[in-house]
């Protein structure tokens, strides 16, 4: 019964092929032989995998096995398709890894290096120190070009030797098991490179980096502050650049419109009706606002420059306030009274 090599890896018909690869490093690493000694059914399990992945990982096997199912094997010319043996005996299992899982640049070409990459970090900053301008301190982490292999995840050795990929033998199995030059060595068979031993063959190391980051009073939200060179380095030494989203705490008393402030204040029922005056927060302490005769719930006040700074300006923003009229819940004798003469005034008009 020919095998569902999708269900072997654990992934869908449609998983694409970073999902197939993640997939399958994952089940090589948990029944490796190496990690497993003489454990036969992990052993019989790995060779399951890996042949799963020899078949799905390969978009011309795997159009043909998506067409063909269980006559797949028929279809390939033999049961032992692909060829895909394994020789646990020896060796260890970094070099068999080293097989699966990095396949070293032909022999004679130039191996390609990392290339530098930009980095983007997100600040959360309170809304007063957006206001008046300030300044973060970042500390991160970022991957950059390794200096031992220029980035590429391989050194030259100073005399060849057999071909990691191929054992020396030049060819690979390709397609329906066909023989073909093999793409570690360009078929000689002997190569003069091999893994780096600093960054393990990935080309990348970790590096810690500290920047100091000026925010400029009244950015606005989500404005991106780019820092030149404070990215991630590439083989060719030039680096990438940091940006810096910058963002506003969320505020308790104020909601930020642009460069205009938005609040809400309590008004006295007596005040609305009859006119005065309510103290009205502000980013910069308090001040005292006009209330005219008859104001109306949701009515909204406008105070000029009492906003947010504005972005490389000496101006500010306003603040609109919107007026919360509070209804008194429980009356006194002497208040029912009073709303009960403004009642009988209202029916007599």
């Amino acid at each position: 019964m020919a095998k569902d090599f999708y269900k072997v890896l654990g992934v869908s018909r449609s998983a694409d092929d970073k999902t197939i690869k993640s997939a399958y490093r994952k089940l090589a690493r948990k029944y490796h032989p190496d990690v497993n000694p003489g454990d036969k059914a992990a052993e019989a399990k790995f060779k399951e995998i890996s042949e799963a992945n020899e078949v799905l990982s390969d978009p011309e096997k795997r159009k043909a096995y998506d067409r063909f199912g269980e006559n797949y094997e028929n279809m390939s010319g033999g049961g032992d398709f692909g060829g895909v043996n394994f020789d646990f005996g020896g060796g260890g299992i970094g070099s068999i890894f080293e097989q699966f899982f990095h396949t070293a640049p032909a022999e004679g070409s130039r191996p390609k290096g990392v290339e530098a990459k930009d980095l983007t970090k997100e600040i959360i900053v309170p809304l007063e120190e957006i206001d008046k301008g300030t300044s973060r301190t970042l500390s991160y982490q970022v991957q950059d070009s390794c200096k031992s292999c220029d980035g590429t995840g391989f050194v030259r050795l100073k005399s060849s030797r057999t071909c990691p990929v191929c054992q020396g033998s030049g060819a690979q199995r390709g397609m329906f098991g066909m023989s073909q030059p093999c793409e570690g060595c360009g078929g000689t068979g002997k190569s003069t490179l091999e893994r780096c031993p600093t960054c393990s063959g990935d080309g990348v190391v970790l590096s810690n980096k500290r920047v100091e980051v000026k925010i400029p009073a009244g950015i606005p939200e989500g404005r991106k502050l780019r820092v030149p060179g404070r990215g991630s380095v590439g083989a060719n030494g030039r680096a990438g650049d940091l940006y810096v989203v910058v963002k506003a705490e969320k505020h308790f008393q104020f909601e930020r419109k642009g460069d205009d402030l938005e609040t809400e204040v309590p008004v006295s029922l007596t005040t609305a009706v009859l006119g005065g005056e309510v103290r009205v927060p502000t980013l910069r302490g308090t001040l005292t606002m006009k209330i005219n005769e008859g104001s109306q719930p949701g009515q909204t006040l406008r105070l000029a420059n009492q906003g947010m700074t504005k972005l490389n300006s000496n101006q500010r923003g306003d603040l609109f306030v919107k007026l919360k009229i509070a209804l008194p819940k429980n009356l006194t004798p002497e208040q029912r009274e009073l709303f009960e003469q403004m009642a009988q005034a209202e029916v007599k008009a």
